[in-house]
């Protein structure tokens, strides 16, 4: 990692020598822990870190600089730096930049010592809310009309505020109040209460992007690669999500469209080879033109319904589809990675459960659409004699199925 001249990282550039001969991309950043950090005159954190990974791969130099966020968007709309991160999604800046797909997801929180202030509404005039100046939290209060009395330009400044009684509240996000929990555990334990995930990526000058068309999608394509590993959910946000899919699956999950295809088991007579042959065909598929195996799935009436479904709650899910009880894929709302689906654990998890159970994932990055989601599995059993007929699977986005949470 290189150092820091007073307050400015210059030059992360990394490559090959035929990557160096490109202009490198200049982006600002301000310092949040976990996720931009400087230590030792070193620039790091879990941004930083997908970022190196992404331009890496892209074998695209550049370089960054340590401002304050309010300045960084600044610069970027100057044309003084190329783009800024890590970022919510935020209407004021949309007009002179363009926000990538997501580098990783925040979990947002309320904090405070009363149990009382937890529970107020956030419009109450006498309420005091604390947030960093500058940061994606103000931004998000602002465009919501939440007054917000006292603005520091460090998260810790605002818990020494709260310890003191100057605001009874403060909105963070839960990695960045851990890290500085953890640095200071003798204080008394903050009460808190869930606000929303906010996805974090990088915004990049418009004028830049007109000058490089290429250069988002190719971004964009890299952070599947780069994303972050898979995020826990609380014992809480599982129960949540599990209830969830089992009152979808309890409205459409038995239609008997699904269960007539489920029931004629048309493609279990199917050998082993066999299968491995039409997932290898499935794979050609998805970068062919011509595509009979995948259509002739898309065309078949679960997958219409499956598709309306989609449809019918988007944004919520990113995805349904339905195996049978080999894994071979009988209905999908989107064209799926592959076609078995017996060598993924979403499916022989939910095999292998009871009637009426679910199999919640933790949170992962979905690159076809660049969102981050958890996959919800179920087995799928007769109604009438009770025999396991397949697998149903639905990608869950995280940012939707949880929405805002505001007292």
């Amino acid at each position: 990692m290189p150092r820091i001249p007073a307050l400015c990282l210059l030059l992360l550039a990394l490559g090959n020598a035929r990557a160096e001969l490109a202009e490198p991309v200049r982006l600002d950043t301000s310092t949040e822990e976990p996720y931009q950090v400087v230590m030792d005159g070193e620039l790091s954190g879990l941004s930083v870190k997908v970022l190196e990974c992404i331009f890496g791969r892209m074998q695209q130099p550049y370089r960054i600089q340590v401002t304050s966020f309010s300045r960084a968007r600044q610069n970027v709309s100057r044309r003084l730096a190329d783009g800024f991160f890590s970022s919510a999604p935020d209407n004021q800046v949309d007009g002179y930049a363009q926000l990538s797909a997501p580098l990783l997801i925040e979990k947002w929180y309320w904090y405070a010592l009363d149990p009382h202030m937890l529970n107020r509404p956030v419009w109450d005039p006498r309420l005091r809310i604390g947030s960093v100046l500058g940061s994606n939290a103000l931004t998000w209060l602002e465009s919501r009309g939440i007054s917000v009395t006292q603005r520091a330009s460090r998260l810790k400044q605002l818990v020494e505020l709260l310890h003191h009684e100057r605001i009874d509240l403060l909105l963070a996000d839960s990695s960045a109040m851990n890290s500085l929990v953890e640095s200071d555990a003798k204080r008394r334990p903050l009460l808190q209460r869930f606000v929303r995930y906010s996805p974090m990526g990088v915004y990049f000058s418009r004028a830049f992007l007109d000058e490089h068309p290429d250069f988002l999608k190719a971004f964009n394509r890299q952070v599947e690669n780069c994303a972050p590993d898979a995020t826990p959910l609380s014992d809480g946000e599982r129960n949540y999500l599990q209830q969830l899919v089992k009152q979808h699956l309890q409205r459409w999950a038995y239609h008997p469209d699904l269960l007539t295809a489920l029931r004629s088991g048309a493609q279990l007579g199917n050998s082993e080879e066999r299968i491995r042959e039409l997932d290898r065909q499935w794979l050609r598929e998805r970068i062919l033109e011509e595509k009979p195996l995948i259509k002739r799935v898309q065309r078949t009436q679960p997958s219409r319904l499956l598709v309306s479904i989609a449809r019918q709650y988007r944004p919520l899910f990113n995805e349904l589809f339905v195996s049978d009880r080999s894994g071979q894929l009988l209905a999908m709302s989107r064209v799926t990675s592959d076609y078995w689906q017996a060598d993924e654990e979403h499916f022989s998890v939910a095999i292998a459960l009871s009637p009426g159970q679910v199999h919640i994932s933790d949170i992962e990055y979905d690159g076809s659409t660049q969102s981050f989601q958890s996959k919800a599995s179920a087995p799928l059993h007769d109604p009438k004699s009770g025999e396991l007929l397949g697998v149903i699977s639905l990608g869950i986005n995280i940012e939707v199925a949880f929405g805002t949470l505001l007292p």
